[in-house]
């Protein structure tokens, strides 16, 4: 991804993006010792946060076969 840096240190809370990395975080996602997927959201220039998908255990089950 790169080497960042920032002009003050970070602090627990600060929200930090990196865009345009869908394809990296959804093709290597893995259920390895039932690890739950994270939900997939879609964050608006007002703000809000919509849920497009998530993801539960029908979903890891599906995925062991």
């Amino acid at each position: 991804m790169g080497d960042y840096s920032f002009d003050t240190p970070l602090n627990i809370g600060d929200k930090v993006i990196f865009e345009d990395q869908m394809h990296y975080t959804m093709v290597k996602a893995t259920t390895f010792n039932g690890i739950k997927l994270p939900s997939i959201t879609i964050e608006k220039e007002d703000g809000n946060v919509e849920v497009v998908r998530e993801f539960g255990y029908e979903d890891f089950k599906d995925r062991l076969s």
